[in-house]
């Protein structure tokens, strides 16, 4: 499965939720889940992986590692009716504190 697709149905799910999250990224590289919340650092950006994520909608990080410049998180995903879970590994790359570019590469 293409990582588009996972983002695809994680918009779809937040939009069901009440939650426009047409720009992921909220002004000036910050990263913003389904609620709203805004993710700067590489601790804020682990923060958003443990994040509540909308509803049937489920993110375990298998591993995360990173420092003021860059993170790289192993995630699994997965969601009701999808028969096996989708492995990415997700590139942050940081800038002054705030999302630079991002990266979703299947597993």
């Amino acid at each position: 499965m293409k990582a588009v697709e996972v983002m695809k149905e994680y918009l779809k799910r937040a939009q069901v939720e009440g939650q426009d999250l047409s720009e992921m990224y909220a002004d000036h590289g910050e990263l913003k889940n389904f609620k709203g919340e805004i993710f700067k650092r590489r601790k804020e950006i682990q923060n958003f992986y443990t994040s509540p994520m909308p509803k049937g909608f489920k993110l375990t990080i298998q591993n995360i590692e990173g420092d003021d410049t860059e993170c790289i998180a192993t995630v699994s995903t997965t969601w009701d009716g999808l028969p096996k879970p989708v492995i990415l590994e997700e590139r942050l790359i940081l800038e002054s504190e705030k999302i630079k570019s991002l990266a979703m590469i299947p597993k």
